[in-house]
């Protein structure tokens, strides 16, 4: 017998259900995204190998779209995590296994046995971050990550299996002789070949830039499997709050004009073609020469509201 769904976990079910009249896209219009791509990326045949290509994910076209600068600089960086990276990482571990939890659903437990299955695993970056917190640091760290967990458990509705659930979904997609590598992965996928719904879970706010994320792995999607997904979802555990839209062939080839016009931009970051230019914008708060540099420096004390003749 299936449980009684809350409005909140209702409203997923309705906005994600199949409609009654939809239909695939069909073959030629996947055909048409790939030469699109292709035609578009034509330049950078020859110029990167299968043995150095140049990957592309959706953080890098981000970037490249923000502030130049800040793409190379955070290309040539080691990443380094904090209190929110890593609440993002558990959150989403423990998605994972409450998807193959057996028992009582007690999301104290579950959160437990996330940050020991990232924090005890060496092949997780995060695990020697975990290590260092201090007892207030940890414990600030699993009662964010027990408030994401819980408010998932609460507001999305349970998840069946036979809605072929896939958590960190991985996809990845090439062009010109594995010289070029486009790779996404995706937080939650339900539905099967053809059916996808692609979610990608938030434990912050939801931005415009989310739509843009998601709409790169559809193509990347699409053009793996030949099928492209049905919808694509931005959750934000946060507000509970899904923000949905469905996967049409204008979506896909709006992904493919921002997607081919990143790739570009980084290819000649990367090929040393030209000097990257300074774009003011968000990533100015945690860029690392937000210190030095006078673009970054003006723009944040404007949206600080700071006097620049104090």
């Amino acid at each position: 017998m299936d449980t009684e769904l809350n409005p909140l976990q209702q409203a997923i079910i309705d906005s994600l259900g199949v409609p009654v009249d939809w239909e695939p896209l069909p073959a030629e219009v996947i055909h048409a995204i790939e030469a699109q791509l292709t035609q578009a990326l034509a330049p950078l045949e020859g110029k990167f190998t299968a043995e150095e290509p140049l990957r592309i994910n959706k953080h890098h076209i981000a970037t490249v779209h923000g502030c130049e600068k800040y793409h190379v600089l955070n290309r040539e960086s080691q990443f380094a995590w904090n209190i929110n990276t890593v609440r993002g990482t558990i959150a989403h571990k423990g998605i994972e296994l409450l998807m193959n939890w057996r028992g009582p659903i007690v999301p104290a437990e579950i959160v437990d046995a996330a940050i020991i299955s990232v924090s005890e695993n060496p092949r997780q970056s995060a695990s020697g971050f975990i290590n260092t917190l201090s007892e207030h640091e940890y414990a600030e760290l699993r009662g964010t990550v027990l408030a994401a967990v819980t408010s998932f458990i609460e507001c999305f509705p349970p998840i069946k299996p036979q809605w072929r659930p896939m958590v960190e979904y991985s996809a990845s997609y090439s062009l010109f002789n594995n010289s070029v590598v486009f790779s996404s992965r995706m937080d939650l996928v339900l539905g099967g070949p053809g059916k996808k719904v692609l979610i990608d879970l938030k434990t912050g706010r939801l931005t415009a830039t989310h739509r843009d994320d998601l709409r790169f792995y559809a193509l990347v999607e699409t053009l793996r499997s030949r099928q492209a997904p049905r919808q694509l979802g931005s959750y934000s555990l946060d507000s509970a709050r899904l923000d949905e839209e469905d996967v049409t062939e204008g979506l896909l080839q709006a992904a493919v004009r921002r997607t081919a016009a990143g790739t570009m931009l980084i290819a000649e970051l990367a090929l040393k073609e030209r000097t990257p230019e300074l774009r003011a914008g968000a990533q100015c708060r945690w860029c690392p020469i937000n210190e030095e540099c006078e673009t970054g420096i003006k723009y944040l004390r404007q949206i600080n509201g700071e006097d620049e003749d104090d």
